[in-house]
């Protein structure tokens, strides 16, 4: 079992991404590069990292894109499993082929699109020294945003959707962040059939009073869903002021209006500009004359230039400004 105490995770990878569209139509978000690096890669090194040994990932979007994006990047030692839907089953629909397999202790369950600063052995601390059903990443909601949960001082979530725990005060206003550790008594909460996880499973949990609880990340901890094309630019642009870049591949380089990142083997020719928080992949190419601002341009990609931007290796150009829905 790994130092965690964890030792399985379960990562969900079977979503459209509508609102990435249309690149997410040619590739889905879970293996879309964050400096280099899939985002779901990311999730695999962070359980891996925690001792977790095994890990199952659903699939139904372009499994073959997908799976052939990932599997490079699996951790040395990360036994990995895949669960092909034919049907997207939802967050929690995705764990009942694999009850029998998670029954055997907690186990975590990512999505394999967000991006959190987390430290899953202080999380799986937590959860055991409560007693705990099930333990959500959380932090404090962002300005703008509505609350999804409160929070009790110790933790525990006294409202979650439109469920309040018995009896419960108002808590602390929180938004969850894409990481569960539960234990497998609660799969037998989980219906057959598609269901959401949070909706369908952890609403009923807590208006019933059950055991489920909020860690939330530590104050400075950076954490995003990634979740449009404005917010995917923000994340690198946030992480390269920050200077933490964690396992990127490449340099950050100090350019005179601010930083900006070069993977291994980019190709950039001649007279180009790059401005601040711009991110170019590792062996793209950016063309002579070219000028690049706070875009992103992505590994083996070809560039002319770009403002406020994605630049995708196949697929089109997605502007920031593109949140679309459908």
């Amino acid at each position: 079992m790994g130092a965690a105490g964890v030792a399985q995770a379960f990562l969900l990878a079977a979503g459209l991404g509508t609102r990435l569209r249309p690149l997410s139509r040619v590739v889905p978000k879970p293996v879309w590069p964050l400096f280099d690096v899939p985002l779901a890669a990311r999730v695999l090194d962070l359980l891996a990292s925690a001792g977790v040994g095994r890990a199952v990932v659903n699939l139904h979007y372009l499994p073959e894109v997908l799976q052939g994006r990932l599997e490079p990047w699996v951790p040395q030692g990360l036994e990995l499993a895949w669960s092909r839907e034919a049907r997207i089953l939802g967050t929690g629909g995705a764990l009942v082929p694999w009850k029998d397999a998670l029954a055997g202790g907690p186990f975590f369950l990512a999505n394999a699109d967000t991006y959190q600063e987390i430290d899953l052995r202080a999380l799986a601390r937590f959860h055991r020294q409560r007693g705990a059903l099930a333990t959500l990443s959380v932090a404090p909601v962002a300005p703008g945003r509505s609350a999804p949960l409160e929070l009790a001082p110790d933790g525990r979530i006294v409202r979650f959707l439109g469920a309040r725990a018995p009896g419960a005060r108002a808590g602390r206003p929180c938004e969850f962040t894409g990481l569960h550790l539960l234990e497998p008594e609660i799969l037998a909460e989980v219906p057959d059939g598609p269901c959401c996880i949070n909706a369908d499973v952890h609403q009923s949990l807590v208006g019933r009073g059950a055991p489920v609880y909020g860690f939330e990340l530590e104050q400075g901890a950076f954490w995003s869903d990634l979740g449009t094309p404005g917010r995917y630019l923000a994340a690198h642009r946030r992480l390269l002021d920050l200077g933490r870049l964690s396992a990127a591949p490449g340099e950050v380089v100090d350019g005179p209006a601010g930083p900006w990142y070069r993977g291994r083997g980019a190709q950039i020719a001649e007279g180009v500009r790059i401005g601040p928080g711009t991110v170019v992949g590792a062996g793209a190419r950016i063309e002579a004359g070219a000028r690049l601002r706070s875009c992103v341009v992505w590994p083996g990609a070809r560039c002319a230039g770009a403002e406020d931007a994605v630049v995708p290796d196949q697929g089109p150009v997605l502007a920031a400004g593109l949140e679309t829905r459908n």
